[in-house]
């Protein structure tokens, strides 16, 4: 007798532990719409990227808003427009040839209460070509791209050392 209630205790404890498996199993993971908008900012970011190594300063603007502001990496010069970037990205292209971005990383911006908010930090290390020259040259680089809600860039910030873009040039 004391074996049959044992046994039937234990055949208890097992369906119970399996029903429990199916309903985790059923449970939908919870999406997080904030990292979902940053997906999709890090598939535009890599497409601003390959159209700047294609040296296509129109296809770039077309992942930027007409109120684009960028912030580059010189001093007193901040809040520059979308024309003044253009302007300036198409130097560099004039400037470099063979342009890559070697070991990209993308990582979630952070709102004020550091929870990512769909905005992109991107850093890499550039590489190219000075034209004059044909001399190699390195560019370590980080940036944040700010992204409005439908998914173009409204601002962006750049950090990397300016004397890097002149050193190999001599």
């Amino acid at each position: 007798m004391r074996s049959t209630i044992l046994l039937l205790i234990g055949i208890l404890l097992l369906s119970s532990c399996e029903e429990k498996k199916e309903e985790t199993a059923m449970e939908t993971p919870k999406t997080n719409p904030a990292m979902e908008k940053f997906h999709a900012n890090v598939e535009t970011t890599k497409k601003l990227i390959d159209a700047f190594i294609e040296e296509d300063t129109t296809a770039m603007a077309m992942y930027v808003t007409d109120d684009f502001i960028w912030s580059p990496p010189s001093v007193g010069r901040d809040s520059l427009s979308r024309s003044e970037w253009i302007s300036s990205m198409q130097t560099f292209m004039d400037s470099y040839d063979e342009i890559t971005l070697t070991d990209p990383l993308f990582y979630a911006g952070l709102s004020e209460e550091q929870e990512p908010n769909g905005d992109v930090r991107a850093y890499g290390l550039w590489k190219s070509k000075f034209a004059e020259s044909g001399k190699d040259q390195m560019l370590k680089w980080y940036s944040v791209l700010f992204f409005n809600e439908e998914g173009k860039i409204v601002h962006q910030a750049e950090w990397y050392d300016t004397a890097d873009l002149t050193r190999e040039i001599e």
